[in-house]
C-alpha cells in the first residue's frame, strides 16, 4: 500500500476510534496488536535515577552479580510484571543468595507496595523461578534461597528442564540439593517440562545412565499456574499480570512451534557445552514489546557446543516473526560457543529497526564478550541504533562499537503497555535509551 493511501487509511480508523489514536511527528499512526489505533510512542522524559518498575509496565533487571572474594561466575534476572508478578529467572552462585534475596526484598519492600499502586506482597515474596539449566553459576544459590530462616516464599513453583539427562556436564552438588528439595519438602512447587522413560536418581552416585528426555510435555500445558487447561496442548505460559506473559518454548532441546513438539538431533551428557545446549527458552511479551532469553544455549555445532540455535531458528518462526525480537539474552555470556548466524538472522535481522541485546557478565566470566558475538550482532545494522548492554566486560573479553558496559545492572522497562521500552546501564554512571517496539508501526 503506497504510503499516502495508508495514512489516509490510518487516519480515518483513527477518527472512527475517537481518542485511541493520534499521528507521530511523522505523520505515522501507532496500531496495536489489537488492531485498534493507539497513540504514538512517546517514552516520556529521560530518567534521572535507576529505572523503576511502575503499575501496568514489565520491567526486567538483569542483575550485576559482583565475584567478591569467591570469583565465582554467577548470572540472574529478575522479572517484574504489570501487576507485580515477580519472576526470578535463574539465581546465580552459592555466593550470590545473599546479592539476590536482597534485591528480591528491595523490590517487595520499597518498590512494589501499595504506595505506589501494588497489591500488599511478602518481604520475600516470588511467584516463580525459572532455571535454564543445571550449572552452578545458574542454580548453585537455589538451595539457600529456598531453605532456612530467610528463604523465598514461592507463590507458585519453580521450573526447570526436568531431572533428565544426567552427567558429568552438571553441577552434581547443585543438581542434587535441588532435586531433593523439589522431590521432598518442596514438592509441591515442582515443575518439571521434560520426562524421562525412568526417573533418575538425585544423587551422581546412584545414577547408572544418563536418563534422557524422552519428551518434554510440561512445554504444552498452556497455564502453567492451573493444571485445568493442561489437556489442551496449549504453549506453556506464566502469566505475569496486564496481560504480558512468559511463554516457554524449548527445553532439552526440544522446541515448540506453537503447536508440536520438535527435538534437536541426539547430542551427548558429558561436556559443559551440552548442558547449555539443554537450556530453557522462552519468550516474555508485554503488548508490542517481545523479550528472548535461553540460557546458555549453544549453536557452534562441534561435539562440545551443539548447534540447537539453528534448531531453534528453524523451528520457532512463529514466536519471533518477520521483525525478529526487541532484546534479546545473549546466550552463554556472550560466549564464542553461541550467536550463530542462523540464531542472530531470527531474533536481529538486518532490516534497520533498532533492536538491543543484553548479557549477563561478571568479572570471572574470562573472554565474555567475545567479538564474534559483538560482531554477529552488532554488525550490518542488525541493532539499528541499539546497542549490546553487558553487566561487566571480563579479562580478555573483546570490544565494539556497539558495546555498553553498565558496570552493574541493565534494567528493560516497558512503556505505555510495550509499545516500546527504555533500557538502562545502572551502574555508577547511568546510561538510558529509549526505543519504540519493531513491531509498533
Amino acid at each position: 500500500m503506497m504510503r499516502g493511501v495508508r495514512e489516509l487509511v490510518v487516519m480515518m480508523a483513527v477518527a472512527a476510534c475517537g481518542s485511541k489514536g493520534s499521528p507521530a511527528s511523522d505523520g505515522s499512526v501507532v496500531i496495536d496488536a489489537s488492531g485498534d489505533a493507539a497513540v504514538a510512542f512517546d517514552p516520556g522524559p529521560e530518567p534521572t535515577g535507576p529505572l523503576m518498575p511502575v503499575p501496568g509496565e514489565l520491567a526486567i533487571h538483569q542483575l550485576f552479580l559482583p565475584i567478591g572474594f569467591s570469583a565465582s561466575i554467577g548470572e540472574s534476572a529478575i522479572i517484574v510484571g504489570p501487576d507485580g508478578t515477580l519472576v526470578l529467572l535463574d539465581v546465580g552462585n552459592g555466593a550470590h543468595d545473599d546479592d539476590v534475596r536482597a534485591e528480591v526484598r528491595r523490590l517487595n519492600t520499597q518498590v512494589l507496595t501499595p504506595a505506589r499502586g501494588y497489591a500488599a506482597r511478602g518481604e520475600l515474596q516470588v511467584e516463580w523461578i525459572v532455571t535454564t539449566h543445571f550449572h552452578g553459576d545458574h542454580i548453585g544459590g537455589l538451595d539457600q534461597l529456598l531453605t532456612g530462616s530467610e528463604a523465598l516464599a514461592v507463590v507458585h513453583g519453580v521450573v526447570h528442564r526436568g531431572f533428565v539427562d544426567v552427567g558429568d556436564a552438571l553441577n552434581p552438588a547443585a543438581f542434587q540439593s535441588m532435586c531433593q528439595l523439589l522431590r521432598g519438602s518442596l514438592a509441591t512447587l515442582d515443575r518439571p517440562l521434560c520426562r524421562s522413560a525412568q526417573v533418575a536418581p538425585c544423587a551422581e552416585g546412584q545414577w547408572t545412565q544418563a536418563y534422557p528426555a524422552i519428551g518434554c510435555d510440561g512445554l504444552l500445558r498452556g497455564d502453567l499456574a492451573t493444571g485445568a487447561d493442561d489437556a489442551a496442548g496449549a504453549p506453556t505460559f506464566i502469566s505475569l499480570g496486564g496481560g504480558a506473559r512468559m511463554t516457554l518454548i524449548g527445553a532439552a532441546g526440544y522446541i515448540s512451534d506453537g503447536q508440536a513438539l520438535h527435538p534437536a538431533p541426539s547430542f551427548a551428557h558429558d561436556m559443559n557445552g551440552q548442558e547449555n545446549a539443554r537450556s530453557v527458552i522462552g519468550i516474555v511479551e508485554h503488548g508490542f514489546f517481545r523479550y528472548h532469553f535461553a540460557g546458555d544455549l549453544t549453536g557452534h555445532g562441534d561435539v562440545e557446543s551443539p548447534d540447537v540455535e539453528s534448531h531453534l531458528a528453524a523451528k520457532a518462526t512463529s514466536w519471533y516473526g518477520p521483525r525478529g525480537i526487541d532484546v534479546s539474552h545473549a546466550h552463554h555470556h556472550a560466549r564464542r560457543t553461541s550467536s550463530n548466524t542462523a540464531f542472530v538472522d531470527r531474533v536481529t535481522p538486518a532490516d534497520g529497526r533498532s533492536r538491543n541485546i543484553v548479557a549477563g557478565i561478571n568479572e570471572a566470566y574470562i573472554g565474555s564478550p567475545a567479538g564474534e558475538v559483538l560482531s554477529a550482532f552488532g554488525d550490518l545494522g542488525r541493532l539499528g541504533t541499539g546497542r549490546i548492554w553487558v553487566t561487566a566486560t571480563a579479562a580478555n573479553s573483546d570490544t565494539h562499537a556497539t558495546l555498553e558496559d553498565a558496570d552493574g545492572p541493565v534494567i528493560v522497562q516497558t512503556v505505555q503497555q510495550g509499545r516500546g521500552y527504555w533500557i538502562q546501564a545502572a551502574g555508577a554512571e547511568l546510561r538510558s535509551r529509549a526505543y519504540p517496539s519493531v513491531r509498533a508501526d
